[in-house]
């Protein structure tokens, strides 16, 4: 059997829901104007963008605000949802990558990670320890 192996380069502990615990991602954010703000956000596989923001964060980020035709419109049980989307630079694990942040048009919306940023890293969820890591390949198998 042929494998990769990796070797964890941060590690965060899972936040604490009512019942289970849940991953996180601890990540640094800069807007367009080079201010930065650290965020530990829940890891939601079932948001489709990269970053989704309460109103409030978000509007730290207004400066890199796309145009209205650029935002995009993500289906939900309840129907479609319009989002406002700014533009943004993530520092994970020491590497920068551009993300669009992103926040509902109607109501408050809240902070999680999607899977667009989440396919661009490798995370490994340790549940029974409770752990978020960020890990890469150390070149074995």
């Amino acid at each position: 059997m042929v494998g990769r192996v990796y070797v964890p380069v941060g590690c965060w502990e899972y936040g604490r829901g009512r019942v289970y615990g849940y991953p996180q991602v601890r990540l640094k954010l800069i807007n367009l104007l080079g201010e930065e703000l650290e965020l530990e956000l829940p890891v939601d596989t079932g948001f489709e963008g990269s970053l989704l923001l309460d109103r409030e964060t978000y509007e730290f980020f207004a400066v890199g605000e796309l145009p209205r035709e650029a935002w995009r419109t993500h289906r939900t049980l309840a129907g479609p949802l319009p989002m406002r989307a700014a533009r943004a630079v993530a520092v994970i694990g020491g590497e920068k990558r551009e993300v669009l942040v992103e926040t509902p048009v109607y109501g408050l919306g809240k902070r999680l990670v999607g899977r667009e940023l989440l396919n661009s890293l490798t995370l490994v969820l340790d549940g029974p320890r409770g752990l978020s890591c960020l890990a890469e390949p150390t070149g074995g198998s």
